[in-house]
């Protein structure tokens, strides 16, 4: 997968997605998504050109558990052939359920 899959995949949804950080638009906006990229790896292709390989969180925020867009969201990545392990809490300072996983892409 690359990045502009990722990004198509998450913006299938229909709901808010920011890369990086929560815009302030979508601060108080349930349920909402955000990525980054955390881990970068150069990798060698044929011919000896280089590629990056870079690991992204993919952070939920809902207001209920098992919200109807997360559940969606699941089946989308597994029609893409995805299936990352998907960690669920609860933050009690904010009150939200966050439930995130990685995904790893070539960039």
């Amino acid at each position: 997968m690359t990045k502009a899959e990722l990004s198509a995949l998450l913006h299938k949804t229909k709901i808010p997605v920011n890369e990086g950080v929560t815009s302030n638009q979508n601060m108080n906006t349930f349920p909402r998504i955000v990525y980054w990229d955390y881990i970068w790896e150069d990798i060698t292709a044929s011919g000896q050109e280089y590629d990056t390989k870079a690991t992204y969180q993919v952070s939920f925020y809902s207001k209920a558990p098992r919200d109807k867009k997360l559940l969606e969201l699941r089946a989308y990545l597994r029609e893409a052939g995805m299936h990352p392990v998907i960690y669920h809490e609860y933050v009690e300072e904010d009150k939200v359920f966050h439930s995130y996983f990685a995904l790893e892409v070539i960039e």
